[in-house]
């Protein structure tokens, strides 16, 4: 059973993660930050239930989604947004540029800086068997969207489930037909789709279910920090967050993620305007001024 302590946790990282989309779409817009930089409404559900049980010490891989880490708890969107400090070029870039670095805030704090640095799956898995080798409790975690993992070869899964690493890796397709479009086993041997072959649990989940990606992210990441071996998850997006103006409240609701578990939440008692108010203009507070100095 989820607490009423993690129920507000998810929700609270939802409303964060679609609240930076939006900044973060209107600083692209203007110029003012790299295109690569957008979360993008619509996966708060998934980013809120994958990040929920992370540390700030454990590794994050997560290629086109470098604002991962801002849902972690422990890591402020100062030290995030003040690694970009450089104007940007007419193609979105920055022009000194930038490789994923996550620098200390611009006041001097010294925060943690994760050690995500842009790295691809290989770093991800040497990261995981480092982590092994050291006997504690971190874990890698490897974030893809769609089909960027078409890369991933037999061997490194191999050696993945062979080695017994503490690693998550989950795949986020932003529709079914992404997924359906993995070519199978038969058609190409260089993809993830064989997991199953290599003794790598895969379990698939709706990306817009917050509680059902979080319990079986919860679990995986228990479970490689248990040293059990790694998991593979599929988080499909089902829906669409744009709904047409003839479309029911209801419906709207539903294809909303953040909608959803505001609903669920409040009739459960356990999210009240008063919070959901207090909640709101917390982070609006603190991404204006992790933003201040992209803003002016």
């Amino acid at each position: 059973m989820i607490s009423r302590e993690k129920l507000v946790q998810l929700y609270s990282a939802m409303v964060k993660s679609r609240l930076i989309a939006e900044r973060t779409t209107e600083l692209a817009q203007r110029g003012k930050l790299p295109q690569d930089w957008e979360i993008g409404a619509g996966s708060e559900a998934t980013l809120a239930g994958v990040t929920a049980d992370l540390r700030p010490e454990d590794t994050l891989s997560a290629p086109g989604n470098r604002l991962l880490w801002s849902l972690v708890d422990g890591i402020s969107l100062e030290s995030i947004f003040g690694s970009i400090a450089a104007p940007l070029n007419g193609n979105g870039r920055s022009a000194a540029g930038h490789n994923g670095n996550v620098s200390a805030g611009r006041n001097g704090s010294t925060s943690h800086v994760p050690r995500w640095n842009g790295i691809d799956f290989s770093e991800a898995v040497q990261a995981a068997k480092a982590h092994k080798a050291a006997k504690d409790d971190r874990i890698a975690l490897v974030f893809c969207k769609d089909q960027s993992t078409s890369d991933v070869s037999v061997k490194q899964l191999e050696f993945v489930s062979r080695h017994n690493l503490p690693l998550v890796l989950l795949h986020y397709f932003s529709s079914p037909d992404r997924r359906e479009s993995f070519p199978s086993p038969r058609e190409n041997r260089n993809s993830s789709v064989e997991a199953l072959a290599f003794g790598v649990p895969r379990i698939a989940v709706d990306a817009r279910d917050v509680l059902a990606v979080y319990r079986v992210a919860s679990e995986s990441i228990s479970r490689a920090r248990q040293r059990r071996g790694p998991t593979l998850i599929e988080c499909v997006d089902h829906g669409s967050t744009a709904v047409s103006g003839a479309a029911d409240r209801n419906q709207s609701a539903a294809a909303d993620p953040v909608r959803a578990i505001a609903s669920y939440l409040g009739k459960k008692r356990i999210l009240t305007a008063a919070l959901k108010q207090q909640i709101e203009s917390q982070f609006c507070r603190e991404i204006d001024a992790a933003t201040k100095h992209l803003i002016n």
